[in-house]
């Protein structure tokens, strides 16, 4: 499956993680308009960057395979 999300509020600090080892290999701060693609099964987190507003963001799960026709 991908995800996909569209950050609707707040800051969030989007991590990408190595699967192996959970180390981090990249960071991006997003905010209100902003858009997030996570390739199929790669580990990753976010994290509300801060303490007095809420973060909000639109998630949409598909699950693809590669046998997959339309």
């Amino acid at each position: 499956y991908f995800q996909t999300m569209y950050i609707l509020s707040g800051r969030l600090s989007v991590v990408a993680h190595r699967s192996e080892t959970d180390e981090k290999v990249e960071e991006k701060i997003m905010g209100p308009g902003d858009f997030v693609f996570v390739p199929s099964m790669e580990p990753h987190s976010m994290r509300n960057l801060s303490n007095a507003e809420d973060a909000t963001f639109l998630c949409c799960i598909a699950n693809v395979y590669e046998d997959d026709s339309i």
